[in-house]
């Protein structure tokens, strides 16, 4: 508006000033108008043009934090999912080597017991008469 007043102000000489000077005024007064009026229009225009292009920065934020969210959480999920796994993992391991210690107590209690009866039968060669002689009659 101020471009357009410095404008009539500085072509006041050129412009239509027939007759009285308050119709040159009308003149200026037509040209302070339709500037306003072209300004008003002009700034209407970029307000709805940055609010479209601040609506969008606002949408591609809004995606941009959708996505880190979901970047995080999938994460999030994977390392959730390989504590899982690795504690799983682990209870097999301590099983297995529960069943193994199992196992070989097993073992050395069957092996202790073989050796105790082949100790007791051997003691019953060496000697036969006192193996039997309670039951032993010797009619």
């Amino acid at each position: 508006m101020v471009i357009f007043a410095l404008l009539v102000w500085l072509n006041e000489g050129t412009l239509d000033l027939i007759g009285n000077p308050i119709q040159g005024w009308k003149t200026a007064l037509i040209f302070l108008v339709s500037g306003a009026i072209t300004g008003g229009v002009t700034g209407k225009a970029l307000d709805f043009y940055c609010e479209r292009k601040e609506q969008r920065l606002f949408d591609i934020e809004r995606k941009r934090e959708e996505q880190e969210k979901l970047r995080r959480d999938r994460i999030q999920n994977e390392v959730f999912e390989k504590r899982r796994q690795d504690r799983e993992r682990q209870e097999r391991v301590d099983q297995q080597r529960k069943e193994q210690a199992e196992k070989e107590a097993l073992e050395r209690i069957r092996i202790k017991r073989e050796i105790a009866l082949e100790e007791e039968r051997s003691w019953y060669e060496e000697h036969p008469e006192e193996a039997y002689g309670e039951w032993h009659d010797d009619e």
